[in-house]
């Protein structure tokens, strides 16, 4: 398709994205070979309106060729300076619909800025109920269509859905979905089912998938009201909302789930006095600070050694440089701990102690699934060692309040 062609296009999906008529789009366009072109579209609706404008610098034969800037322009309320979005986007060059994507993105940060989407009041106290995998589109084919025909059998009322888009900063500006759907059955309470991150515009198989969601809906229009609600939110955000909000997730087990930590009360006897240490870590561990919230733990476990020791009146003076393994290995020999948990501290200290050396883990290795799983597993792992030196020296009563994020 030639290159003024998706420039229409991606100009006719800013309408519809900004609920505006694309009909009445004005396109101005200039091409001069060894200059460059000149791509204009224009759409105002009152005070309402957008610019959406790409230039090229060339010497070059092909106007197309050299150096592409992209502007975006929003005029979005009355004597409210307009919102401006630019970006040299040669790095985008040659994928498949790169205007497309890169309105998207404009739009995106816009509504980011100006629209920023409060999770909180969309869901109220809610229960949520979270299906499929993120960034998987099975099973939540599969499930989405034994959902919404439940909701043809048993549904009462209008039918709200909530999609929410997600556009990665990456070179490739994926454009994702998630799908809330509010499930109201006769004679029960409502209760919503989310479907995050499942599907979207930029692979044959997430597209598909979108489109599977698409039809599910309209299917469910043949019989009930439909309301869709749009909304733009980072998929990082949304991620945290349910892991701290949602009632369960019900598809398959998320091994990277830490919920269950972020109201954890912490040892009720083994770490008295540490106090302030321990509502640290949670605190970084509910940020996803998992480099801080690693040393962190790693602190607290030979803190909560070096006081079953005292506790149980043992005299560690004899040990070189104490550390996690070393004092393990000293309460297994003084009878306080089982022999069959000295593994288990040199498994935890295998990957916390990285942490004590350099920024571990960094939020590009949490990409990874297979380091992700151990970090996540070692945060378990350190959190049960925890309980098990507790139980040498608890009497099971809880001295501190639970901690709880900011917030709730």
């Amino acid at each position: 398709m030639p290159l003024l062609d998706r420039f229409i296009r991606a100009a006719e999906e800013a309408a519809v994205d900004l609920e505006m008529d694309k009909d009445n789009i004005e396109i101005s366009h200039a091409e001069t070979p060894k200059m460059g072109l000149d791509y204009i579209a224009n759409l105002y609706e009152g005070t309402k309106g957008f610019d959406f404008h790409i230039r090229t610098h060339t010497q070059e034969e092909d106007p197309a060729s050299g150096e592409m800037e992209a502007f975006f322009t929003i005029d979005f309320e009355e004597a409210v300076a307009p919102y401006h979005f630019h970006e040299n986007i040669n790095y985008m060059k040659g994928q498949p619909d790169l205007l497309g994507k890169w309105v998207s993105w404009a739009i995106f940060n816009f509504r980011l800025e100006h629209q920023n989407v409060n999770l909180e009041n969309l869901f109220h106290e809610a229960t949520l109920r979270v299906y499929g995998i993120p960034r998987y589109c099975d099973p939540a084919e599969a499930e989405a269509a034994l959902l919404f025909h439940a909701i043809l059998a048993i549904h009462k009322g209008k039918v709200i859905v909530y999609r929410f888009r997600h556009v990665r900063k990456d070179p490739y500006l994926f454009r994702d979905f998630s799908y809330a759907v509010h499930v109201n059955p006769e004679g029960h309470p409502g209760f919503w089912v989310i479907f995050p991150d499942n599907c979207g515009l930029d692979s044959g198989r997430a597209h598909r998938t979108h489109q599977r969601f698409e039809s599910l809906i309209e299917m469910v229009r043949q019989k009930f009201p439909v309301e869709i609600r749009r909304y733009d939110v980072q998929y990082d955000k949304f991620d945290r909302f349910l892991l701290k909000r949602a009632s369960g997730f019900y598809s398959v087990f998320r091994k990277n789930v830490l919920t269950p930590f972020y109201h954890y009360w912490g040892p009720s006897k083994v770490l008295d006095g540490s106090e302030r240490q321990f509502n640290r870590f949670m605190r970084k561990l509910h940020e996803e600070n998992y480099a801080e919230a690693l040393r962190d733990l790693r602190a607290l476990v030979q803190q909560a050694q070096e006081n079953v020791a005292e506790l149980k009146k043992l005299d560690t003076s004899e040990i070189l440089r104490p550390d996690v393994n070393k004092l393990a290995s000293f309460l297994i020999q003084k009878h306080q701990l089982e022999g069959r948990l000295s593994p288990w501290f040199k498994a935890f200290t295998s990957i916390a102690n990285i942490a004590s050396h350099r920024d571990f883990p960094t939020e590009k290795e949490m990409e990874d699934d297979r380091i992700r799983r151990r970090v996540l597993l070692t945060f378990h792992l350190g959190i049960q060692l925890l309980e098990e030196l507790d139980d040498i020296v608890s009497t099971r009563i809880s001295l501190t309040e639970p901690w709880e994020p900011s917030g709730c």
